[in-house]
């Protein structure tokens, strides 16, 4: 008689031989604009090269016949580089009880309705897990404003409120990380959270915690992609390049206090133009955010011709015309309140050696384990992949945002 896991196993891979069909889920907006390439690691790093600098070896002359075989400058070469960027390797575990998984394995049918909440609780799970990951990767996924130790409880600064981002996450393991080191102050469990205060209970006490701490989710510190928020902030050495000594690798700035407007989004746009941008633009800021530009939209329609030709407001998006090309504007509500991210998307890549998938790299593909200690199956989700820009100059991000709008 065949094994439960042998059956679950055999029945995967005959319901899905090109694989469970993939689910991004609309909230995932950064993984459905910026596409997955594979790409092979070169060593424990994968390698972009990037160009830095122009050549600039030029010799001018007259074009007036009197100029003769004139003397050239010499060369001066254009400047590469290597960029080194590290994967994060992830694997999501999910169960199932025998009872559950012996249900599911009775055949094909069984198997197709048995599994298929299943399946897609996990890659709900991992796509919204690599999404926060690109946008907040190595930078925590809040700062604290508080801590309350009497029912332990932590408050997120309103500037780094996404309340999406905890959406789901109650019995999520995270790490209370003070804000001036790497130490882990200590690790406790979601518990519940309130959307309005932005205040999060937790499993557990933790000497020391307080204003201005970082939380992470177990484990990330250091572990995590480089996302988008650390990219276009950083103003050292990221990926093995110098912003200090290459201007195009460090993105433009625009800091504000109060609402996202329409003449703050053109400020940072001028700001980004004046470092090449002369691209379409996806901006994407906080949904409170987005309904504080909507309202807005009064100031968009009396402007001059000459700065805006059009403006569309859709449900999620509104878009118009810019001296960099096309603009537009999108509700991403993992985004946090305080900050807008301008991306040139077609500057931006996602790559690594592995998308999202069920099983794991040296099982045969094979989703299904016996748990070692339960009455019962796993199943595993595995991905190694990186976010990265090779020109963050063209990029720019918006900080200081207070919404009117109260998400």
């Amino acid at each position: 008689m065949a094994d439960v896991v042998e059956n679950l196993n055999t029945l995967h891979k005959e319901i899905y031989p090109e694989g469970v069909p993939d689910l991004i889920p609309q909230i995932a907006k950064i993984q459905n604009e910026i596409k997955f390439s594979k790409q092979d690691m070169l060593g424990s790093q994968y390698v972009q090269p990037v160009r830095l600098a122009l050549p600039g070896g030029f010799t001018p002359a007259l074009g007036d016949g009197t100029a003769g075989a004139f003397d050239l400058n010499d060369s001066k070469a254009g400047t590469q580089g290597k960029a080194l960027v590290t994967g994060c390797q992830l694997v999501l575990r999910d169960q199932m009880s025998y009872e559950d998984a012996a249900k599911s394995s009775k055949g094909k049918a069984s198997f197709a309705d048995g599994t298929k909440f299943f399946y897609e609780g996990m890659q709900k799970s991992m796509r919204k897990r690599i999404e926060t990951m690109m946008l907040y990767g190595n930078v925590g996924i809040g700062k604290l404003s508080a801590y309350t130790s009497g029912t332990p409880s932590i408050t997120i600064a309103l500037a780094d409120w996404a309340p999406v981002i905890w959406g789901g996450l109650e019995g999520t393991e995270i790490d209370i990380m003070s804000g001036a080191t790497s130490t882990v102050r200590g690790t406790v469990t979601i518990v519940s959270f309130d959307t309005e205060t932005r205040v999060v209970t937790v499993s557990g006490t933790v000497s020391g915690a307080g204003a201005n701490d970082i939380v992470y989710f177990k484990g990330g510190y250091g572990k995590e992609m480089n996302g988008i928020h650390k990219i276009v902030t950083n103003t050292g050495s990221l990926f093995n390049i110098s912003a200090t000594t290459y201007n195009q690798w460090k993105a433009s700035q625009l800091a504000i206090t109060g609402a996202l407007s329409f003449a703050a989004i053109k400020k940072a746009i001028s700001k980004a133009v004046g470092k090449g941008l002369m691209e379409d633009v996806k901006l994407y800021v906080n949904h409170g955010g987005w309904d504080d530009i909507a309202s807005d939209i009064s100031s968009l329609r009396t402007l001059d011709k000459s700065e805006v030709k059009k403006v569309d407001i859709g449900s999620e998006e509104i878009c118009y015309h810019s001296q960099n090309g096309r603009v537009e504007i999108v509700s991403h509500p993992m985004v946090k309140e305080g900050f807008a991210y301008g991306l040139v998307t077609s500057n931006w890549k996602r790559f690594g050696s592995a998308d999202v998938a069920f099983g794991v790299a040296g099982f045969n593909s094979e989703p299904f384990f016996h748990l070692t200690s339960k009455a019962g199956v796993e199943s595993r989700m595995y991905t190694n992949q990186a976010i990265f820009s090779e020109m963050p100059a063209t990029s720019f991000y918006i900080s200081g945002i207070v919404n009117t709008t109260v998400p």
